[in-house]
């Protein structure tokens, strides 16, 4: 048999027949039990890509349904000002009402500014190191200035300075024509917390105080900060008027310079007041009284007098000063959020402005609309995935998905749920939602605002619900039976799994199948190679025979 099939190698070649043609039909026949398998495995791979899409839907509603189901977005506000000395923006909750704003002052940036020089790389201390020493509100830091450093490198030592509190300084072309260079302290925030004092000047550079400067008393000038201010030999008490406000202290014989600091801050620890121990350029000492509340200084006995020089007694506050209808504050910064509750207050400029906080439901109404729009849109693209063409006889690729005709049941039960908690908004129908004979959804938005408009409350408690009487707000529900498709074990994952494995089976079986087809057309090849070469053998001999036969005749015919 090994050398038939070594002598004839195209089928019908031997027979003249069309075995090929032959065994390329019974080969069709035989794969189309496969042809049929490989199609549904088809189906069931457009499946998967299908609950892809499923999920991804699943997830934009859950999405809508946790935005109804919190409380924060029934607390939104809207904020309208009537007026250019505030805007205005409103927190979560906000009180609401109407409110009238006057403000008075607005809260500044403590500033100081040193003489003037001729350069900005003048030299500031040509002769030795100094120290620069700087307090603002609570906070004190000092400098060690270097010998022959300039106006702009000192503005650089400032603000580069590790322990800097919040002073930034720079230096300024004021244009005059006589030294136009000027370093400027600033403080970063405002308000009196945040108050700039100059208490070491450099030697030959002093400064002043540009903007609110308070009120202030001083001492004389001393050589030294331990230099006794009170040799009378007896206790100086002194009364010192802050505002409504009395504060005593009592100066023993002895006291020095920086101990009279000590006691008077210590005494007026809850005041406005506080005393300054500073150092001037040419090196002399005092202690500085200093408030933006009127102030004044008087002692028993008189003499010899502490505080003789009454140095500014029209002082100012950097604090902001405003009313709200008509209670008088004072605050630090011109951005105040402690006043009406949820609304933060911006300062703008002086003047008198109306404020109005109004409920904002915007957005639970987009939401509404929206998620009626999504679930629509979902559930007719969902029925046209889940159809089944009569005329063509083609599935759709979600054709009888258990978990989405679950979840078109589900759908059309939340949304048609009943709140008995309420009285005049009990389900959606309330708000305009309409099951249509086509099968569409739909919702009447006049309908919606109007709800909105008469009964917010209700609208609330119809999607949140009432823990009090332990009833489930339609929000959350939706929310809670969307989730059940949801995750590894939700419906849908298990439905895939389960179409998974239908296309684990099936590639199981097409690969049998083709592997018997294979093997059932490999023995139809020998057999009809066997028959090939019978049929070639049977013509020779047929040939040979008749040659035979003819020679034959042909000697029987010469005789």
């Amino acid at each position: 048999m090994a050398d038939i099939f070594g002598k004839i190698n195209v089928l019908g070649l031997g027979s003249g027949l069309d075995l090929q043609g032959l065994i390329d039909q019974l080969r069709q026949i035989e794969e189309k039990p496969i042809e049929s398998m490989e199609a549904k495995k088809d189906f069931y791979e457009s499946r998967l890509t299908e609950f892809d899409w499923l999920n991804t839907k699943v997830l934009s509603l859950k999405s809508m349904a946790l935005d109804l189901s919190l409380e924060s977005n029934y607390l939104l506000r809207n904020v309208s000002v009537s007026g250019t000395s505030i805007s205005a923006e409103a927190d979560v909750g906000a009180l609401e009402g109407s409110y009238r704003v006057d403000v008075e002052q607005l809260a500044r940036n403590s500033l100081w500014q040193s003489q003037g020089f001729s350069t900005k790389d003048a030299v500031i201390n040509p002769d030795s190191d100094d120290v620069l020493q700087i307090q603002i509100g609570e906070e004190e830091f000092s400098l060690l200035v270097p010998q022959g450093i300039t106006l702009e490198g000192l503005a650089d030592l400032i603000n580069e300075h590790t322990e800097n509190p919040g002073v930034e300084a720079k230096v300024i072309d004021t244009g005059s024509a006589a030294d136009p260079y000027r370093l400027i302290l600033k403080s970063k925030e405002t308000g009196e917390s945040q108050r700039i004092v100059v208490t070491q000047e450099l030697q030959g550079m002093d400064f002043e105080e540009v903007i609110g400067t308070p009120n202030i008393w001083r001492t004389d000038l001393f050589s030294a900060p331990d230099e006794v201010i009170n040799d009378s030999g007896e206790t100086i008490t002194l009364n010192i008027s802050v505002g409504s406000q009395e504060i005593s202290v009592d100066v023993a014989d002895g006291t020095t310079l920086s101990e009279l600091k000590d006691l008077i801050n210590e005494a007026a620890e809850n005041s406005s007041l506080r005393a300054y121990l500073i150092r001037d350029e040419a090196g002399n000492y005092f202690l500085d009284l200093r408030s933006p509340e009127s102030l004044s200084v008087t002692q028993s006995p008189d003499t010899p007098t502490i505080f003789p020089n009454q140095i500014e007694d029209n002082g100012e506050s950097l604090n902001a000063f405003l009313s709200v209808d008509g209670i008088s504050y004072e605050r630090g910064t011109n951005e105040i959020a402690d006043i009406i509750p949820g609304v933060t207050l911006k300062l703008q400029t002086t003047g008198e402005s109306f404020l109005t906080v109004t409920a904002n439901h915007d957005k639970i109404k987009e939401t509404l609309v929206s998620l009626v729009e999504e679930v629509n849109g979902f559930l007719q693209e969902l029925r046209e995935k889940m159809a089944f063409d009569l005329e063509t006889g083609e599935e759709g690729p979600l054709y009888r998905s258990n978990a989405a005709e679950s979840l078109i049941r589900d759908l059309r039960d939340v949304l048609s749920m009943n709140f008995p908690g309420n009285e005049n908004i009990t389900s959606l129908f309330d708000l305009g939602l309409n099951f249509n004979r086509d099968g569409t959804i739909t919702i009447d938005e006049e309908k919606l605002e109007e709800a909105i408009a008469n009964h917010p409350e209700e609208i609330k408690t119809l999607m949140i619900g009432d823990e009090e009487k332990n009833i489930t707000g339609l929000a959350d529900k939706l929310n809670e039976t969307l989730q059940k498709y949801l995750g590894t074990s939700g419906l849908i994952a298990l439905e895939q799994d389960t179409t998974e494995r239908y296309i684990e089976n099936l590639d199981k079986n097409i690969a049998l199948a083709q592997e018997r087809v294979d093997r059932y057309i490999a023995t139809l090849q020998r057999q009809f190679m066997a028959l090939d070469q019978y049929i070639q053998e049977l013509n020779d001999m047929s040939s040979y025979l008749d040659v035979q036969f003819k020679s034959i005749l042909g000697l029987t015919e010469d005789k």
